[in-house]
């Protein structure tokens, strides 16, 4: 039990006892015990986003923040749907994003971002330069963001933003939800990419013929990075020739040399940053083809990413809790994003959904492994294809971890009514797909490889999902190979979590109900190897 009381902190009128134990010991953590970090894995249902907020109001109001740290706290999520409902279930929370999201209140037709190009070459007093400076709708949400002491924002804006930047500081506490993906959140913000084709049309460089990990660092450092400086001092210098009628006559050549102005003093942050970083034992380096001809492009990518978690991340809470329905192992956990064991302690709270509304089907049909899945995928289709005639006049998902999967399933149902149900999606139009899915009034089916977290499937939108493929990460990735060595519970976790996650799409409430199909004959032996991966709740689940 902590010693400091919440009362009239939580957001709702009536608070669980799930939410109230994650609550206490939360506080008991970081107050009592004055630890720095607190893990809570909460299953589906508990309410972690009111039990974040409660913390974060009684963390504020009693400890007195750091010389340089702001009172309040922000809030952390993976994606920007996932914001939005931040900002829905509490009116106390102020949402920020990327200026691209924010429509110009000037040039209507314009984002924030676009109008913030135009602007550098605006005279001063006009119309649209008070209007972009004094009237900004992005800038308003960016100065109540760091204002109000409850704020939310995704990954990739924080990060962007808290590093090149420097507007986003220190507050009391920074709650990080979603947190299973931080790592690879990370990983994503530190690992750069450079192209030839960008090298030689924007940089008028050659690639190096050669292309080791040393030979390409090498040209970064010496050649690249250089030419790339020098480049960005080019255009500020073109950029503040513009203005008056010579800037009205050559608006459409402004705009393109603004954004590649942009494009470019991003990316030189990002290979400054990365230069200062590198230790060529802890990078993966790859060479890929891109679309333009099939010039090369070269990706160094971080295979540990404890070393930036701090200056990248962790820096900017004093207090920092992080929440998931999946840490799963918190050990390991821990070990990749360098949290210090002495400096956390961990609580898992199960989900209070009922068992019996979610139970577990597993029904193999063959191996999905690479080898075997050729020969298991007609097997694997009329299993779907009865499954779905099972559930007629009712909304699913089926998961099937590769596009292969998706497409083979897709074009071999040739019943007219089943194939009509079908909805499947490609990396563009996901979102697209899955609010046409939630709109229409048809049972609809979801088709997809990409779809098992972050996805609100609740109610009728789901009444069954099916798991066509154990979720193994891809064995071809070089940096999936050097995180399995570096950490041998790594990949185990990662394909357990995936599991967990996907099973969670369609049970969003204590009403809800749907039933989970695993037709990957692999499961069997994977549970059966790690078992200790899944909880107590989860195993309850499958129906034996």
């Amino acid at each position: 039990m902590n010693s400091l009381s919440y009362d009239g902190k939580f957001p709702y009128s009536e608070i669980r006892e799930q939410q109230r134990e994650a609550i206490d010991f939360a506080l008991s953590t970081l107050v009592d015990k004055g630890k720095r970090f607190c893990i809570i894995e909460a299953g589906t249902g508990v309410g972690k986003s009111a039990v974040g907020l409660t913390v974060a109001r009684v963390l504020s109001e009693t400890l007195p923040p750091d010389p340089g740290t702001s009172a309040g706290a922000y809030f952390l999520t993976t994606q920007k749907i996932l914001q939005d409902q931040y900002q829905s279930d509490f009116a106390s929370m102020v949402s920020l994003k990327s200026s691209s999201n924010y429509k110009c209140r000037f040039h209507k037709s314009n984002t924030c971002s676009e109008s913030q190009q135009l602007l550098r070459s605006e005279e001063k007093g006009s119309k649209f330069f008070n209007t972009c400076v004094f009237n900004c709708t992005y800038k308003e949400e960016k100065k109540r963001f760091l204002e109000e002491k409850e704020s939310v924002t995704n990954f990739p804006y924080f990060l962007t933003e808290s590093n090149f930047s420097g507007k986003i500081t220190k507050r009391q506490v920074l709650i990080v939800d979603e947190a299973h993906n931080a790592e690879s959140e990370l990983s994503r913000f530190v690992e750069v990419s450079v192209s030839e084709h960008f090298a030689k049309t924007l940089l008028n460089l050659t690639f190096p013929a050669t292309h080791t990990q040393f030979q390409i660092f090498r040209w970064i450092v010496q050649t690249y990075l250089p030419a790339a400086q020098k480049k960005v001092s080019h255009i500020e210098r073109m950029i503040a020739q513009f203005g008056g009628d010579k800037f009205r006559e050559k608006l459409t050549q402004f705009q393109k040399i603004s954004r590649q102005h942009d494009l470019l003093k991003s990316h030189v942050s990002k290979i400054e940053t990365f230069v200062k970083m590198y230790d060529k034992d802890n990078w993966v380096f790859e060479i890929t083809r891109t679309d333009h001809r099939g010039s090369p492009k070269a990706t160094f990518k971080p295979i540990d990413v404890s070393p930036y978690a701090e200056e990248s991340l962790f820096r900017l809470g004093e207090k920092i809790i992080l929440m998931s329905a999946t840490i799963i192992d918190p050990r390991t956990f821990c070990q990749t994003l360098g949290i210090p064991l002495e400096e956390c302690s961990f609580i898992s709270i199960p989900s209070p959904f009922d068992t019996k509304n979610r139970p577990i089907m597993f029904s193999p049909v063959g191996s999905m492994a690479s080898k075997m899945a050729d020969n298991t995928l007609p097997r694997l289709l009329e299993a779907v294809k009865l499954i779905l005639d099972s559930h007629k006049g009712e909304k699913g998902i089926i998961h099937c971890h590769t596009y292969k999967i998706a497409k083979y399933l897709k074009y071999n149902i040739k019943d007219r009514n089943l194939r009509s149900r079908i909805l499947i999606h490609d990396h563009t139009n996901r979102d697209e797909i899955l609010q046409k899915h939630i709109a229409s009034k048809k049972a609809t089916v979801l088709l997809s490889p990409s779809m098992t977290e972050g996805v609100d499937l609740k109610g009728d939108s789901s009444r069954f999902q099916i798991l066509c493929k154990v979720p193994y990460p891809y064995l071809g990735d070089k940096l999936v190979k050097k995180r399995m060595n570096k950490f041998p519970g790594w990949y185990n976790l990662q394909t357990a979590k995936t599991i967990i996650q996907a099973a969670g799409r369609s049970i969003r409430n204590s009403e809800d109900h749907a039933v989970t199909y695993i037709l990957d004959a692999d499961f069997q032996r994977f549970y059966k190897r790690n078992g200790a991966l899944f909880s107590k709740d989860f195993k309850e689940c499958i129906v034996r």
